[in-house]
């Protein structure tokens, strides 16, 4: 696979790293308006390579990803701590849009996966500004955000968080929700569970704190070390791995919704099918009158985001 990433500031820079860990592409362009410290991280990553599987990295311009099969945008400032992701809308919209269209120029075949903030908006920004399919651009959604979840819930159970297995959707950010009336872990309902756990100190019956916990998780980090970036690229090389494999895994990232659970026109986090070319079709999962009503009010969160930056 060509991967191109557009962006190498920390979290650009960490997701080629992980990707050449995880052995994901044969070839690596790295593009940034400050082209020597692409080229820095160019041949930082290249004398590692000895120790990981062969990766041809470079830095290049837009030109240079031509024939990329996924082009990962990762530009735009970095949020600032206690600022919310919708704050970051107007200065990242515009360099984002500039992004796609020239990405899909050069790379017309490319997935565009989406990572600059706030993540939602700036997929839909994506997707308009590139003409490209709906399905050929998505976003890295709420994936880390269910993965912080699940880390958590696993924890207070006393499980491996592999065999944990609950959502996180709607906007990546203050607004999502997990679907606990979908919560199993090792399949087994939590609610069932929880009932028969004997387990000390633990209160079942208020997961609301995990989710409390999973929404300030990224501003907790900020605070302590100025960005989030190891995690994130993570769950950046798992996207990448089910597109680069067509592993079709179910991945909660963000796509545009159509009529989904009343959601229309808008890009946000749900489980949906990733595979090579990108989303190859959105689940429907079922929510609880709660859920549902909460999902819509994530997503209309995201709608008034775009009315600001979009007539």
């Amino acid at each position: 696979m060509k991967l191109g990433i557009v962006g190498i500031g920390r979290v650009g820079a960490t997701i080629a790293y992980a990707t050449v860990v995880r052995g994901l592409a044969e070839e690596i362009v790295l593009v940034d308006l400050d082209r020597a410290r692409a080229e820095g991280e160019a041949l930082d990553l290249l004398h590692g390579t000895p120790f990981a599987r062969r990766t041809a990295i470079r830095a290049g311009g837009i030109e240079d990803l031509a024939g990329a099969e996924v082009v990962v945008l990762a530009a735009g400032r970095a949020r600032r701590p206690d600022e919310d992701r919708i704050a970051l809308v107007r200065d990242n919209a515009r360099v984002v849009a500039t992004i796609a269209a020239q990405v899909a120029e050069a790379a017309p075949a490319a997935v565009q996966l989406v990572v600059s903030n706030p993540v939602d908006v700036l997929a839909h920004v994506a997707w308009r500004a590139s003409g490209l399919p709906s399905a050929q651009v998505l976003g890295s959604g709420t994936v880390l955000d269910t993965a912080r979840l699940r880390t958590l819930l696993a924890e207070r159970c006393g499980f491996s968080p592999r065999s944990v297995h609950v959502y996180v959707i709607g906007e990546h950010g203050d607004s999502e929700l997990a679907v606990w009336s979908g919560a199993r872990v090792g399949g087994v309902p939590v609610a069932s569970m929880c009932a028969d756990c004997d387990r000390e100190g633990c209160d079942p019956g208020n997961p609301a704190d995990l989710l409390e916990q999973t929404r300030r998780a990224g501003r907790e980090i900020i605070a302590r070390k100025g960005a989030t970036h190891y995690a994130v690229a993570l769950s950046v090389a798992e996207i990448l791995e089910t597109i680069r494999f067509d592993q079709r895994r179910v991945l909660t990232v963000s796509t545009l919704l159509r009529g989904y659970h009343g959601v229309d026109g808008v890009f946000a986090g749900v489980p949906a099918v990733v595979g090579e070319g990108g989303v190859a079709r959105v689940l429907p999962i079922e929510l609880d009158d709660d859920e549902r009503e909460a999902f819509r009010a994530s997503c209309g969160v995201i709608a008034d985001a775009l009315d600001q930056i979009e007539p």
